[in-house]
């Protein structure tokens, strides 16, 4: 196996706007092999597969990894799913694909999710890593200003670049610390010329997401996917007491899905934060190409 591949940075202009997107490219890729498409989080990067994309393109796999705010223009509106599968599907055809597997994290699973709906011809498999498990707006006493308040995102803007990175490794993703994972966070948030950090996505734009994926029709979407599906889903060591309702809740839903749906395929990772391509890219990996070329067989 060889990690000779090369990288590209782009920027592509979809309705007036210009978005980042990285392209791993193996040297040698083989004849038939359709391109890997990352999405990547809320409030995240495509920079959280920059450990996940060099090891697909080992196996010759070509990857190209979307920035849905990230290093791309943050326009003040248009945060709904309509708006960002347009940017997202012009960014890909003028990348020049036309057929492709999706993977999505958190926030970005819901974003394939509904992709695979809107473009099924060029959409061959899904793999969800941990999210789009269920509908929130079917969630028993859940609420729109319920969720906003609980999902909505810390405000740490102003905070030291060095408080930032000790938190985090303050967590599980400290057992693992190395300059390719700092380099990582720090181009995940905005640092500042003063040497403190900020969130890249603004709150209320945060907040414009959540209540998009409020209004997501989670199980009617699973209904429409005809290719292939695979969730990857995290299974913490520990779970917090404030943590409870929310694994008792997903866990319901991923019995709904297997039960609904009996071809999607379940895949659980044991002692594994949500920030699965960043604690554990070898495993994802693996996963990833087995989705895939479990469908391409």
């Amino acid at each position: 196996m060889s990690l000779s591949f090369q990288r590209t940075d782009t920027f592509v202009e979809s309705q007036g706007l210009r978005f980042h997107a990285r392209r791993w490219t193996p040297t040698s890729a083989k004849e038939g092999k359709e391109a890997l498409l990352l999405l990547h989080g809320l409030a995240s990067s495509l920079h959280i597969w920059d450990l996940v994309a060099p090891r697909l393109c080992a196996h010759d796999y070509s990857v190209i990894a979307l920035d849905q705010h990230g290093q791309s223009e943050k326009p003040e509106t248009g945060y709904d799913f309509a708006t960002i599968l347009a940017d997202d599907a012009a960014i890909v055809h003028q990348l020049g694909l036309t057929r492709y597997a999706i993977i999505g994290h958190s926030w970005g699973a819901s974003v394939a999710l509904e992709y695979a709906t809107t473009f099924p011809a060029e959409v061959s498999a899904l793999v969800l890593v941990d999210g789009a498990t269920g509908q929130l707006s079917a969630r028993p006493h859940w609420t729109r200003e319920l969720v906003r308040e609980r999902l909505a995102p810390p405000r740490f803007a102003g905070t030291k670049r060095s408080t930032f990175l000790e938190y985090i490794k303050q967590g599980p993703l400290g057992n693992q610390w190395s300059p390719q994972l700092e380099e990582i966070f720090l181009h995940i948030v905005e640092l500042r010329p003063d040497d403190t950090v900020a969130p890249r996505l603004a709150f209320e734009h945060h907040l414009q997401i959540i209540g998009a994926m409020w209004d997501q029709p989670t199980q009617a979407l699973y209904q429409r996917v005809s290719c292939p599906i695979t969730l990857v889903v995290a299974e913490p060591a520990t779970i917090s007491e404030e943590q409870a309702d929310y694994f008792t809740q997903r866990n319901a839903d991923l019995a709904t899905l297997a039960q609904l749906y009996p071809k999607i395929m379940i895949r659980r990772m044991q002692e594994t934060i949500h920030d699965i391509p960043l604690q554990r890219p070898q495993a994802l990996a693996q996963l990833i190409m087995r989705a895939v070329s479990h469908n391409a067989g």
